[in-house]
């Protein structure tokens, strides 16, 4: 079984590069947009989940998941520069996929999770690369503009524009 947890999983499939994992965990858990977002993840590091399936993923978390979806880091994401992970659905198409780009990933978890959204909205928002990046740079200050206006806290997205490029 994987973990059981209150959080979403993020696990490792591929151990080929410890500094690409590295890389994942930090754009998961370290986003742009600092205290505006927040998703809870627990990242898996367990040579036993080495080369896990999609369909192996499913067969491995309980009959009732506490979550929507587990993101995998297989040999795709750590061998390609931006890192995309490998999205399962857990709950509306058991074993259906999409790739995210790691740091928006919370998005995807959250709306899941809080928004009750749904999976297949996100395959199909997928861009021309077959990765789901939030609309690009203008779509993720658009949602943490709406973010910190229902926060009532101020946004600057200059700001933020400036620290996704040097990502």
């Amino acid at each position: 079984m994987l973990p059981v947890t209150e959080s979403t999983l993020v696990v490792r499939t591929d151990f080929a590069d410890p500094d690409a994992w590295d890389r994942v965990r930090k754009a998961v858990a370290y986003p742009p947009g600092g205290d505006l977002v927040s998703a809870a993840f627990t990242f898996v590091d367990d040579p036993r989940y080495a080369g896990l399936s999609p369909v192996s993923a499913l067969e491995l978390v309980p009959r009732r998941p506490a979550h929507q979806m587990v993101a995998l880091a297989d040999t795709v994401t750590m061998a390609t520069p931006d890192r995309p992970l490998l999205v399962v659905d857990l709950i509306d198409d058991p074993g259906q996929v999409f790739r995210s780009a790691p740091e928006v990933l919370w998005h995807v978890a959250s709306s899941l999770f809080v928004a009750k959204g749904y999976f297949h909205e996100y395959v199909r928002s997928v861009g021309d690369d077959g990765v789901y990046r939030c609309g690009g740079l203008d779509g993720q200050i658009k949602v943490l503009a709406a973010i910190a206006s229902l926060k009532g806290v101020p946004f600057d997205a200059d700001d933020y524009a400036g620290l996704s490029r040097r990502r």
